[in-house]
């Protein structure tokens, strides 16, 4: 386990060079932390721990917040490939999604066991719980499909069809309706989360600059992951790759309210904690758009850096992970002007990250580390955690305010 630190610019090992063309800034002394094993284990209280998924190693692990060490690592079995895992509301259950296996897994976290292996469609990826602990929403996202879990039973009562690769899948805060983002659509399902019925399609507006059946249209389509509510509740943030623009949805109405033009191929929407601002990487153009909520309009655009998987929010700053250079950077959420950044190393592959539920530290995955780097977003002080896993894919914290995935 190391920590580093310099000033305005954070690199997480000391045997790492500088890149090349890179404004590195001036680094300070950097210092290795204490290796010796702690005598005891931390408690591992769930409020205590980071969930780690790790993809290639199916399995899921348990890291400490307090001692850094792994205290707890449950394997799925073979050729699963989670893609994600979150706690249960009350903190007693982890849900994964096997994408490999086709199939989702509950946890028993007191007993560091799988309780339950659930059948599903073909590629379950995203899910959400909803508000009241009950429910499991799961897209299937290569057959179209979401299934609906019972969460206290474990076993799946419905599945709902006629979805385009289904993504991100969002309840609202009281419970009554879920979202469903579709990837290889322009639209997004209202379900009724009482009856699991699709209640409704709010379709984005089809205003591409192109003709009908031109090769602009003909590949892959990128449209929407996510849709991201506000703190809270009252609209959310559907940003669509192809289009380039963000829909923005009244949830009393589930009527498109307004769209707004981003940046090019627009990942997602991301809710700064004070509820001010949405940020929405744009992986076209290497930017940032920052959408104040209450304009409803974009007031800046911030230079960032290639691939970018997510955003979180701690300590008055935005903290943008930039997967492929292996960079998060760091911007002021008051003056939106660049506070830092923070550099892994070379050729590191950063992942998701999850903040914990004070909102003061940080936790994104190295996947091909096999490393948690911990970010204290006060002081911008980082920890490697080494060994948690075999391509450790995202991380989740029991009432995180910035729980995301892929």
């Amino acid at each position: 386990m190391k920590i580093l630190q310099c000033l305005g610019l954070i690199v997480l090992s000391a045997a790492t060079p500088a890149v090349a063309g890179r404004d590195m800034g001036q680094m300070a002394h950097m210092q290795k932390m204490d290796e010796t094993p702690s005598a005891a284990l931390a408690d591992n209280d769930v409020r205590n721990v980071v969930l780690v998924v790790n993809r290639d190693g199916s399995d899921v692990s348990f890291v400490s917040m307090k001692t850094h060490e792994t205290v707890g690592r449950v394997s799925l079995g073979e050729w699963v490939g989670p893609h994600m895992a979150m706690f249960s509301m009350d903190g007693r259950k982890v849900v994964v999604s096997g994408t490999k296996a086709n199939k989702a897994y509950i946890i028993d976290y007191d007993r560091q066991k799988v309780t339950s292996v659930i059948d599903e469609g073909f590629g379950p990826e995203h899910f959400d719980i909803s508000p009241d602990n009950h429910y499991v929403y799961m897209g299937n996202f290569d057959d179209g499909s979401v299934s609906v879990i019972d969460l206290t039973a474990e076993k799946e009562i419905k599945r709902l069809g006629g979805f385009a690769e289904p993504h991100n899948i969002t309840f609202t805060p009281d419970g009554s309706k879920a979202y469903v983002a579709n990837f290889g659509a322009h639209w997004v399902g209202v379900i009724d989360a009482s009856r699991h019925e699709l209640l409704k399609r709010i379709q984005m507006p089809m205003n591409l600059p192109v003709r009908a059946n031109s090769d602009a249209l003909l590949g892959d389509i990128h449209g929407i992951i996510n849709v991201t509510l506000t703190r809270d509740g009252t609209y959310g943030y559907a940003a669509d790759g192809d289009l380039g623009v963000v829909g923005i949805i009244d949830t009393r109405t589930d009527e498109l309210v307004k769209v707004v033009p981003v940046g090019r191929n627009p990942w997602r929407a991301y809710a700064s904690g004070d509820g001010k601002t949405m940020w929405i990487p744009n992986n076209g153009d290497n930017t940032v758009s920052v959408l104040d909520t209450r304009k409803q309009d974009v007031v800046a655009t911030l230079d960032a850096g290639p691939d970018m998987t997510g955003v979180n929010f701690a300590s008055g700053k935005a903290y943008v992970i930039s997967s492929s250079t292996g960079e998060i950077f760091v911007y002021n959420l008051k003056s939106l002007i660049p506070a830092g950044r923070i550099v892994a190393g070379k050729n590191v592959v950063l992942e998701t990250g999850a903040t914990d539920a004070a909102g003061r530290k940080i936790y994104t995955c190295g996947s091909n580390t096999q490393t948690l780097y911990e970010i204290d977003a006060k002081t911008d002080r980082v920890v490697e955690i080494n060994d948690v896993g075999l391509f450790p894919w995202g991380s989740h914290v029991m009432n995180g305010p910035d729980n995301y995935c892929h």
